[in-house]
């Protein structure tokens, strides 16, 4: 092959690749534009995400043995997650009962996040034996980013990314 035929091969492979790389540009552009970013996931999306995870949850323990799945910690803050939302009080008598966990294990389990912050206590006014329980902002920005990042994760992997 002389020089001259090089040089034109060369260039030929040159411009091909320019080609591919402005189609790549275009293309990627474009699914960057109609990629879900954290933010354009609503706080109605991620308590609806919230109540599929406590309902599979549910279903799981209908099937399998309920020693197999057991986070009494992780079913109470996502109870408090979608009940914040719904503005339902949530005391310690209801937070232990959603938490499919022995009275003292679940009670242990609300010192746990209320010491780790992630829980608000406040002491009823009307019945001041009784304490309700809230998601404090720690909490629910945790949740949330929890929440968003599992539903970005979702997303890329139905995407295909």
């Amino acid at each position: 092959m002389k020089n001259d035929d090089l040089i034109i091969l060369i260039a030929e492979l040159a411009e091909a690749l320019s080609g591919v790389a402005d189609e790549f540009n275009v293309r990627a552009a474009k699914a960057a534009r109609t990629m879900p970013t954290a933010n354009d996931l609503s706080d109605a999306a991620l308590v609806e995400r919230a109540r599929l995870l406590l309902d599979e949850r549910r279903i799981r323990r209908r099937f399998l043995p309920d020693e197999l799945f057991h986070e009494p910690a992780w079913d109470m803050l996502l109870a408090l997650f979608v009940a914040r939302d719904e503005r339902l009080p949530m005391n310690v008598k209801t937070l232990v009962s959603l938490s499919d966990a022995p009275t003292t294990t679940s009670q242990r389990w609300i010192e746990h996040l209320y010491q780790s912050k992630l829980i608000n206590r406040v002491t009823d006014t009307v019945d001041r034996r009784r304490l309700d329980i809230s998601l404090s902002q720690f909490g629910d920005q945790a949740m949330k980013a929890y929440l968003r990042a599992l539903k970005l994760n979702c997303l890329d992997y139905y995407v295909g990314a």
